[in-house]
């Protein structure tokens, strides 16, 4: 069985968020959201920024949501 993975531009991931490009950029820079290099370009997985989706409700609200 193969497993799917989906990988994310930084441009994605800044519309998922609704955040400038340059945020996404500095999460990846400080480490708070993983990426992987392919040559000269930085991709996010998905499942890495549901999991930082995740983080930040339970941040705010004690609870973690599935739903996106």
């Amino acid at each position: 069985m193969q497993h799917r993975i989906k990988l994310l531009t930084i441009q994605e991931a800044a519309d998922i968020l609704r955040v400038n490009r340059t945020t996404i950029s500095r999460m990846i820079s400080t480490g708070e959201l993983p990426c992987v290099r392919v040559r000269s370009r930085k991709l996010i997985r998905e499942q890495d920024l549901l999991t930082f989706i995740d983080s930040q409700i339970g941040i705010e609200t004690g609870e973690s949501s599935q739903e996106y």
